[in-house]
């Protein structure tokens, strides 16, 4: 990728902000694995990309297919209501 390639920086980040799981969403979508893998990867490519991080990439991309194969699950939120 050529650096001055403004293009492909804001489609990276166009990209990652509609992935991304925001505070809004985070308890419907944080236990989904193709958004966890998917805002992982998207991650991953921002590092390598912008950042030129591929120790980071790396990381990422080794988080995501850990979600894919379902080897990382999220736990569900405790209620408000729950009884200790």
């Amino acid at each position: 990728m050529n650096e001055s390639d403004e293009d492909i920086v804001e489609l990276l980040q166009t990209l990652n902000n509609k992935l991304k799981i925001d505070h809004i969403n985070w308890h419907k979508l944080k236990g989904k694995k193709i958004d966890r893998s998917a805002e992982l990867i998207s991650a991953a490519l921002c590092q390598l990309l912008i950042s030129k991080n591929e120790k980071d990439a790396i990381n990422y991309l080794e988080e995501s297919i850990k979600w894919l194969k379902g080897i990382n699950i999220d736990k569900p939120c405790p209620s408000k209501h729950s009884s200790f």
